[in-house]
This record gives structure tokens, C-alpha cells and sequence, in this order.
């Protein structure tokens, strides 16, 4: 940036972020305690009533039962460590925007696949078909020209909203049907929808969709020594229900045709320790929840391409007369 790049442009920086295995650079792999985690951020606590099979499948491939609590703290004082360590490296690019020509009319944006449990509910890493608010409730920070500084939108938002928040500032004509709505009018201080729900997909149906069976990643699924390895193993032997998730503000439903159903609500129970899919005095709200759903299946399973394949169909062969 301080050559004077051909503008507009776009950097995709990826990075491994805060990620298994569990360890963090000289200076922030201690920056936190087990202590602190136990009396400032407590865990949730294991072995919940009605949740996922992959609670307790987590803890038993990886054979994680004879492992104490403070174990469980430790290792979530040192992924925050490594949290803290992903923040200065956003220091670091900060400064060499703001250090370039170009700091008053570059925009940042910042956000996450994934979290993890990171030893809340005494599991580790994450769980592909898992809903877990741990897993699905990932950090979206923005800076543009123009923005409201110290934002911040309570309402929801999908991590696609970015690519069309982006392409809304660029005034990029994108022509495809998608789903996504931009988020630049909340980052100039525009309140947001809040009745909105927002969506999530996971889990696996067929055998073959497992990522043991992936041909690029077997290698990694089929070593002992892998630290992947229990969890492609619990994969192959429990399997890994699809799921999907409707959350609005106020309540949270995670569907499985297989296994089990979630329901929460939210302005009770944030930290969703208590699965109320079966409960009675939830039932109209999730029925009502499970057709929203259910609108939203047909609204954007299928899309009609809006332009002709010129190829066609191929002509057939020619006759020869014999």
C-alpha cells in the first residue's frame, strides 16, 4: 500500500487465527490463567441433558474423561491468548494502513469460519454438524470511510453480509440472485431489522460427504498420530447429522432430521444451557420457528439462472448412408 497500487483492489488476508492445536506465541501463551477463566468467564459444564451425541462423542474419541476442570480452563486461558495475539496482528495491519496514502478511503473488514469450544463443556475444537453458539457466534469488526466509530449492531447478521456490504460500498452491480443483505446503513449508525432471523447449515447426510473419505484430506484422517484422527474416527463411526439453525434475538432453533432437535431462548438462557425442544410452553414458538424454516428451504433451495448456457445441446451425429 505504500506503492501506490493500481486502485481499486481487494486483499483476502487469511490467517490460522485461533485455532487448535491449543498454543500461542512467547508473551500470550500466559497472558492468561486457568483462575481467571474460572472466576471471570466460567466454562458451561459438561454433560448437559438433551444435547447433540456429539457432547459426549467429543469427549470419549478423544478421550478426554479422566481430565479435570481446571484442565478445561487452561486450555481456554490459552486460546484466549491466541485471541489476543490474533488482535495485535490486526494492530499490526492497522498501522500499516493507517501509516499508507491510502488510510481515508481503504476499508477493513474482519471475521471468522469458526470458533471453538475451547474446553466448554469439557470439549475441545469444534464439531462439523454442531449449532453450538460457541461454534457459530464468530466476531465481525469493520472499519470504513465514513463509519460510525464505536458501533455496534445487536442486531443479526450473517458472515455473507459481508461480501454484499462490500460490494454496496464499491457500488459493484452483482447480478446474481443471493440472499445476503448489506449491513452499511448499521455502519453508519442505522439501526437494524430487529425481527430478523439468520441462517446456518452443517453436518453430513451421505457416507461419502465425511471428510475422512475427502481423497485431499485422508491422509490426515487415517495417522494416529494426527490430532485429526479421533475426530475423523467419530465421524465414520457416529456420523454427523445435517443441521440447520434459525436464530432471531429473542430464540434459537437447530433442526435435525436425525438426531436431536435444540430450542432455546435466548433472553433466558444466553448461554444456551437448556435444550426446551420438547417443552410445552415453547412448542407455538418453535412451530412457528420450524416453518420459517421451512419458507426459507423453499425460498432459496433452488435458483433459475437468469442467462442461456450459448453452448447448447451437442448436435447429434450424422447419418451415413451405407
Amino acid at each position: 500500500m505504500m506503492n501506490k497500487p493500481p486502485e481499486p483492489f481487494l486483499i483476502f488476508l487469511p490467517g490460522i487465527g485461533a485455532h487448535p492445536g491449543y498454543g500461542a506465541p512467547l508473551g500470550y501463551q500466559d497472558m492468561y490463567t486457568a483462575d481467571q477463566v474460572h472466576t471471570k468467564a466460567p466454562l458451561r459444564e459438561p454433560n448437559r441433558p438433551n444435547k447433540p451425541k456429539y457432547h459426549t462423542g467429543i469427549v470419549k474419541y478423544r478421550d478426554l474423561e479422566s481430565f479435570n476442570q481446571t484442565f478445561f480452563e487452561e486450555i481456554n486461558a490459552i486460546y484466549l491468548g491466541r485471541v489476543s495475539y490474533v488482535d495485535w496482528v490486526l494492530g499490526q495491519l492497522m498501522k500499516g494502513i493507517d501509516g499508507s496514502p491510502m488510510a481515508d478511503r481503504t476499508s477493513l473488514f474482519v471475521s471468522s469460519d469458526h470458533g471453538d469450544f475451547a474446553g466448554d463443556y469439557h470439549l475441545v475444537e469444534k464439531w462439523p454438524g454442531g449449532m453450538d453458539d460457541i461454534l457459530t457466534r464468530v466476531p465481525m469488526i469493520a472499519r470504513i470511510p465514513g463509519g460510525t466509530a464505536g458501533q455496534v449492531i445487536p442486531e443479526p447478521i450473517n458472515t455473507f453480509d459481508m461480501m454484499e456490504t462490500i460490494a454496496d460500498m464499491a457500488g459493484v452491480n452483482v447480478t446474481h440472485i443471493r440472499f445476503a443483505k448489506s449491513f452499511l446503513p448499521q455502519l453508519k449508525g442505522v439501526a437494524g431489522d430487529p425481527n430478523r432471523t439468520v441462517y446456518s447449515e452443517g453436518g453430513y447426510l451421505y457416507h461419502r460427504e465425511l471428510e475422512p473419505f475427502d481423497p485431499e484430506q485422508a491422509a490426515t484422517y487415517i495417522d494416529p498420530k494426527n490430532m485429526y484422527y479421533p475426530r475423523g474416527k467419530e465421524e465414520v463411526e457416529e456420523g454427523i447429522p445435517r443441521a440447520v439453525m434459525a436464530k432471531n434475538m429473542n430464540y434459537k432453533l437447530v433442526y435435525r432430521a436425525d438426531g436431536v432437535s435444540e430450542f432455546y431462548d435466548l433472553k433466558s438462557d444466553p448461554r444456551e444451557l437448556t435444550n426446551q425442544y420438547d417443552n410445552a410452553q415453547y412448542m407455538e414458538t418453535r412451530d412457528a420457528m420450524l416453518m420459517d424454516l421451512l419458507a426459507w428451504f423453499v425460498k432459496t433451495g433452488d435458483v433459475t439462472p437468469l442467462l442461456e448456457d450459448h453452448r447448447g445441446a451437442p448436435n447429434p451425429p450424422h447419418d451415413h448412408q451405407q
